[in-house]
C-alpha cells in the first residue's frame, strides 16, 4: 500500500518540538518530503536530521522570513502541496496584565504569521494543486479558539481569527477555482512545552491543583487523558491527504471530547 503523502513537498511551521514535530514525523513516514520552518535553528536542523527533512529560519511574523522560505522551496522542490501554519505563542495571564505589547506579540505569530504564510505560498500552491488532488492548508488553531477560558484572552482571540480566517480563505480560493483547500485544527490538551507553560499559569491562577496538576487536566476530558502530539499529527494527515480531496473549510476538533461536554 503506498504511503498516503507519496510524492507530496509538505512545508511546517513551529516544527522544532511539540505538535509540530509530530506532524513533520508522521508526514515523512507517510512518503512526504518536509520542510521545516523555526526560530529554533538547532531543534529544526536536529528534526530534519532525524526524519531527512529540510530546515530553514523562520520567524512567521517576518514577511522577509516567509519570502526566503517560498525561494528556497522553489528552488529545491519547485512545487507546494500542503503548508502546515502550526508556530504559535501563548500568554497565560489576566487582562488586566497583558500589555499592548505582549497582545500584538502573539497577535504577530499566531495570526499575522498565517496571513504572511498563506499570501506568500498561494501561487505556489495555486500552481501545485489540481482537481482531484489539490493543495492543502492546514491552520493549527485550538479548543481555545471555540469556547472561553479564562486569563489567556490574547491567545483564545488569535485562535478565533484562526478559525474564521481559515474558513474565508477556503471560500475565497474556492470562489476563484483555485484547486487549494484550506481547513483548521483544533488540538484540546497535548502534552507539549507550550501546554506545560500553560498549566503552570493554571496552577498559578488556581484553576489545577499545584499537587497533581496533570490529573486534573486529565480529568477534564471524557477520555480522561491528556492527548499526545502525534493525535494531532494523525487529524493532519487526513487533511494533507487526497482522502481529504472534497473536505475544506472545516474546524477538525481533536481534543478527547473536552468541547463536546
Amino acid at each position: 500500500m503506498a504511503a498516503r503523502l507519496q510524492n507530496k513537498v509538505a512545508c511546517i511551521t513551529g516544527a522544532a518540538q511539540g505538535i509540530g514535530a509530530g506532524i513533520a514525523e508522521a508526514m515523512a513516514k507517510e512518503g512526504a518530503q518536509i520542510i521545516i520552518g523555526d526560530v529554533n535553528d538547532d531543534g529544526a536542523q536536529s528534526l530534519a536530521k532525524q526524519i531527512g527533512a529540510n530546515a530553514v529560519h523562520l520567524d512567521v511574523s517576518s514577511q522577509e522570513d516567509w519570502q526566503a522560505l517560498q525561494d528556497h522551496v522553489e528552488e529545491q522542490f519547485g512545487r507546494l502541496d500542503i503548508l502546515v501554519n502550526n508556530a504559535g505563542l501563548e500568554l497565560v495571564k489576566p487582562m488586566q496584565d497583558h500589555s499592548l505589547a505582549e497582545w500584538r506579540k502573539v497577535m504577530a505569530v499566531n495570526v499575522d504569521g498565517l496571513f504572511l504564510g498563506c499570501k506568500t505560498f498561494e501561487a505556489l500552491l495555486r500552481e501545485s494543486g489540481k482537481p482531484g488532488s489539490p493543495a492543502s492548508v492546514i491552520n493549527i488553531s485550538s479548543i481555545a479558539g471555540l469556547v472561553g477560558y479564562p486569563d489567556q484572552l490574547a491567545y483564545n482571540t488569535s485562535k478565533g481569527a484562526v478559525r474564521h480566517m481559515s474558513k474565508s480563505l477556503a471560500i475565497e480560493w474556492a470562489a476563484h477555482g483555485d484547486a487549494i483547500r484550506c481547513n483548521s485544527i483544533h488540538p484540546g490538551c497535548i502534552r507539549t512545552p507550550m501546554l506545560e507553560m500553560a498549566v503552570d499559569g493554571w496552577v498559578e491562577n488556581g484553576s489545577v491543583p499545584a499537587d497533581d496538576p496533570w490529573s486534573a487536566v486529565a480529568a477534564l476530558c471524557p477520555l480522561n487523558t491528556v492527548g499526545l502530539p502525534e493525535d494531532i499529527a494523525m487529524g493532519a494527515i487526513y487533511l494533507g491527504s487526497d482522502e481529504s480531496r472534497f473536505v475544506t473549510g472545516i474546524e477538525l476538533v481533536i481534543d478527547g471530547g473536552w468541547v463536546a461536554r
